[in-house]
């Protein structure tokens, strides 16, 4: 079977699920309560309004549907324009417990 070099340049390294659950970040010491997009081991995605910068410093608080809460120390990573007002920022998670690997390895 032939592959698409676009698709083997794409791929990533944990697989995602659509997360469209409210989740909370904390930047610079402002918080504020957006919208999720996807979920993987790796990190996660979120819309906002707020402009930020790739390399930013957060933290992340969710919870998993049938899970825990979580909070996490997260990195910007990707950056990525939704309409002319809000962006959809996706962010690695720099400490991930063991306990959080599992429950979203469940959940995808």
């Amino acid at each position: 079977m032939k592959q698409d070099s676009n698709y083997t340049t794409n791929r990533r390294k944990f697989p995602r699920k659509s997360f469209r659950k409210t989740i909370s970040f904390i930047s610079k010491g402002d918080a504020e309560v957006v919208e999720g997009v996807e979920i993987g081991e790796g990190g996660i995605s979120f819309k906002s309004t707020r402009s930020m910068v790739a390399e930013e410093k957060m933290i992340v608080n969710f919870f998993l549907p049938e899970g825990d809460f979580f909070s996490v120390r997260t990195t910007l990573k990707n950056v990525q324009n939704a309409s002319a007002q809000s962006f959809v920022y996706g962010v690695s998670f720099d400490d991930v417990s063991l306990a959080l690997k599992r429950q979203i390895r469940a959940y995808v």
